[in-house]
């Protein structure tokens, strides 16, 4: 059960007479988890708007949504740099306010991020961003939220990617849950990084998500453990002595990697993913990448695709001379067809959403694969 509370109303929308076109809004929301002994969630909340300010009209969109699981003893006003950058980029950020002490429940935490993320994509939004958003959402978390991002993720919410930034192991342990991540995972550490270090925490995490239809790993030369964050908070004084890169430059490589990729999974943008790996060349990032998308078009004797491009759907053909297995994956990195048995020279009729999909018919141990593009 949901309850949704606001705690802002709207103050002088009639005179507002420009869309001032990259201006960003902020509001407080209040979530209830009745299911959890009436729970509340606060969020700080910053959008597209028409003008700058608190509670300014919302552009009308529909936008996606991030939502965002703070570091230890940190809060949700200390990532307001990477808030206004995706705002400007066209998403809404929902920045979580809880568990702020140094007796963090992280159990908790990773229920609190599912929940916010669940009721984000279910419309479960009244007042000013009523109708604002569209669904589409993406849950991340920096150092101890990026572990609580895990374990929501565990609790399967209704979302389209994962952003973990400098992650770390949790208790109940998120590296135990990996196996469970079953969408589109970023992760990004900086190489300099001494709090949470990365081969001990953000790469065990990474490797664990074997389920991930699309994995990348980031490593940003030099960034440190506070970079994703803005300046001056607590997390500093646990990063004393650091003199690598900058909190602005670390800011502006993270936002140039998680843009791209929350393009490709939140906004279906057929070039996302090569627009991170153009990225990351340019400003020499590391970049691993490992997608079930990155599938060279193939043109084969064994699997007919037609037609292609199709107008809503077409056939895919098992033109081999052995039974089969069919799969087919979405623009998103999400299996939309599993599991189909095809006889030899049996066909199947298919209807899917617009966007680019990869078939891959699976012949015993040899697999064909192809994209396919739905108009």
């Amino acid at each position: 059960m949901i309850r949704f509370m606001f705690t802002a109303f709207l103050v002088g929308v009639f005179c507002c007479t420009l869309n001032a076109q990259g201006a960003i809004g902020q509001i407080d929301w209040l979530l209830i988890d009745e299911d959890r002994e009436d729970r509340e969630i606060p969020c700080m909340v910053w959008y597209p708007a028409m003008q700058d300010g608190s509670e300014t009209p919302p552009l009308s969109g529909p936008f996606p949504t991030v939502v965002l699981a703070h570091g230890f003893a940190m809060g949700p006003a200390d990532y307001e740099g990477l808030a206004e950058g995706l705002v400007e980029e066209g998403y809404v950020f929902v920045s979580l306010g809880t568990e702020l002490g140094f007796a963090a429940n992280h159990a908790m935490y990773g229920l609190d991020l599912a929940f916010v993320s669940n009721a984000v994509a279910d419309g479960d939004v009244s007042g000013l961003l009523e109708n604002v958003l569209n669904g589409r959402v993406a849950i991340a978390g920096h150092s101890m939220g990026g572990g609580a991002a895990w374990l929501a993720a565990a609790e399967q919410p209704v979302i389209d990617a994962v952003v973990a930034l400098a992650p770390a192991e949790t208790s109940p342990s998120a590296l135990a849950v990996g196996s469970e991540m079953s969408v589109p995972l970023l992760v990004i550490s900086g190489s300099g990084d001494a709090v949470t270090p990365p081969s001990t925490q953000h790469t065990p995490l990474y490797e664990s998500a074997v389920n991930s239809p699309c994995r990348a790993f980031v490593s940003i030369a030099d960034g440190g453990h506070c970079g994703f964050a803005d300046p001056g908070t607590l997390c500093d004084f646990g990063e004393l002595g650091f003199n690598g890169l900058p909190h602005a430059e670390q800011l502006e490589m993270t936002l140039g990697v998680t843009i791209p990729w929350l393009d490709a999974f939140l906004k279906d943008d057929l070039n996302g993913l090569d627009a991170l790996d153009a990225f990351a060349a340019e400003v020499n990032v590391n970049l691993e990448l490992a997608c079930a998308l990155q599938v060279e078009e193939v043109v084969s004797d064994k699997l007919d695709v037609h037609p292609n491009p199709g107008q809503g759907g077409g056939y895919i053909r098992n033109a081999s001379m052995q039974q089969a297995n069919l799969e087919v994956y979405n623009a998103r990195g999400q299996r939309v067809v599993a599991g189909l048995e095809l006889a030899p020279g049996q066909r199947v009729e298919l209807r899917l959403s617009p966007g680019m999909h990869i078939a891959k018919l699976r012949i015993g141990a040899e697999v064909e694969a192809a994209t396919w593009i739905i108009l």
